[in-house]
């Protein structure tokens, strides 16, 4: 299995590289100037942090709330 790797890896760089040769030769009709893509870079981005942020916040949260609930657990069994 692992001497397959290399091999397709090799593979799967080649026809990266031919379809970005192959794209820069004969851009579409559709090509957006370079201010367009930067502005929707940063909008990506924008979004991107956004969501990683919110994420984070939901998992700190539910890690709390995880200990919390051990804890109550636990001294709900130190009780009986």
């Amino acid at each position: 299995m692992t001497k397959f790797i290399v091999p397709l890896a090799l593979l799967v760089a080649a026809a990266l590289f031919s379809a970005a040769y192959f794209w820069a030769a004969h851009p579409p009709a559709y090509a957006v100037s370079i201010g367009q893509l930067v502005d929707h870079h940063f909008v990506v981005a924008a979004y991107t942090a956004a969501w990683v942020v919110q994420l984070s916040y939901l998992t700190s949260l539910a890690l709390r709330w995880r200990n919390h609930k051990r804890t109550a657990d636990g001294m709900e069994r130190g009780s009986r």
